[in-house]
């Protein structure tokens, strides 16, 4: 899955162009593409979507504490 930007690999904490959904353990936070920061809560492992709820939510705090999914193009960054 490739990303725009710089994101971390969850195995070695390089940066790179990928973020391997299906490696991210739950309770890892991830950065969304909208500033977005959530802790993963679930993961399927078919490297598409996380299961996360939002801890910061800049544009609207209303989110914080909510559970949502993620999609792999919306994941930025292990963080």
């Amino acid at each position: 899955m490739v990303q725009e930007g710089k994101s971390e690999n969850v195995n070695t904490g390089e940066t790179g162009d990928t973020v391997a959904l299906q490696d991210v353990p739950e309770g890892a936070k991830v950065r969304l593409r909208n500033g977005a920061i959530a802790e993963v809560t679930g993961n399927p492992r078919d490297g598409g979507w996380l299961f996360i709820r939002f801890v910061e939510y800049p544009g609207d705090p209303s989110k914080v504490g909510e559970d949502d999914m993620a999609f792999c193009t919306d994941v930025v960054a292990i963080v």
